[in-house]
């Protein structure tokens, strides 16, 4: 078993895929969006533990600081869901990420290099956290469509593997693990909810908790990855942001380019969600440097 456990396509793909499935099918037997809340926040920092080790006090490495941020975020979603109006959600998850680039990257930031990588790292974060601000701070709407309780986890998968792919192929290995461990729990969670809508019923969204800490916790990661992967094309990691934003879009100007047959409503909203992922795949794949997949952060 422990074998098992220490490969890390399990860690990476398989477990969180089979982890979110199940998040997915506890939420389909009506279980509180508090208790769901927490289970969510297990798993977070199970993944993180399992990928950067255990806290280290004091946090010198950023890697060592992730866990850090997740936690805070982690406490923030944790918050009594009347707290956690759309207003509030998205004010918070703004304040803390752009503490989170500020502790991330205060040493590049300090050293006023403004070369090419770093506007960037600067451009991919502010995009980050305008996103998921803007995004969280979205209102649920009654006569929600069908592909409503999909944006914000379709938003999560598409931003997470792009970063993830983007990270291995700029040399920092280790967040591209967390992220593509992230985007396989989002992908479970779609998957079931999909097949709930295909067979004709309703899917179950995210409470506002769960998005924040998910969200939170994607976006510092990428944050990293923008700041301090050693090789990692800027082009990339401006588009590979991008999804949080696209997702905000949906039910306003995208709205027209999603067809009316439901059952096709969630699939092509994910696939303009994850437009700007893909680009950023591509674009990290064509342009990754020598040997760039074996370094390591």
């Amino acid at each position: 078993m422990s074998a098992l456990l220490g490969n890390p396509m399990v860690t990476t793909a398989a477990l969180p895929l089979a982890l979110g499935t199940v998040m997915a099918l506890l939420a389909r037997v009506a279980l509180p969006g508090s208790v769901l809340s927490l289970l969510w926040a297990a798993l977070i920092l199970f993944f993180y533990w399992d990928t950067l080790g255990p806290p280290v006090v004091p946090p010198v490495a950023a890697s060592q600081k992730l866990i850090y941020l997740a936690s805070g975020g982690i406490v923030v979603g944790l918050l009594p869901e009347r707290l956690l109006s759309a207003a509030v959600a998205g004010k918070l998850v703004a304040a803390a990420l752009a503490v989170a680039l500020l502790w991330l990257g205060w040493r590049r930031l300090a050293g006023g290099s403004l070369d090419l990588q770093m506007v960037a790292a600067l451009i991919a974060g502010l995009l980050a956290i305008v996103g998921a601000a803007m995004l969280l701070s979205a209102r649920s709407s009654p006569s929600s469509s069908a592909e409503a309780p999909f944006l914000v986890p379709a938003a999560m998968l598409a931003f997470c593997l792009a970063g993830a792919i983007v990270s291995v192929l700029g040399a920092s290995i280790v967040t591209g693990q967390l992220l593509g461990s992230l985007a396989a729990l989002a992908g479970g969670w779609c998957l079931v909810q999909y097949i709930t809508v295909l067979r004709g019923g309703s899917a179950v969204a995210w409470s506002k908790g769960t998005e924040l800490l998910l969200i939170y916790a994607a976006a510092t990661v990428q944050i990293q990855v923008a700041l301090l992967a050693p090789k990692a094309n800027p082009v990339a990691l401006v588009l590979s942001s991008l999804p949080l934003i696209v997702a905000m879009l949906m039910p306003g100007p995208l709205r027209g380019l999603v067809p009316g047959v439901r059952p096709l409503r969630p699939p092509i909203a994910g696939l303009l969600i994850a437009t700007p992922a893909i680009l950023a795949i591509l674009t990290a794949i064509l342009w990754a440097p020598h040997g760039a997949a074996l370094g390591f952060s």
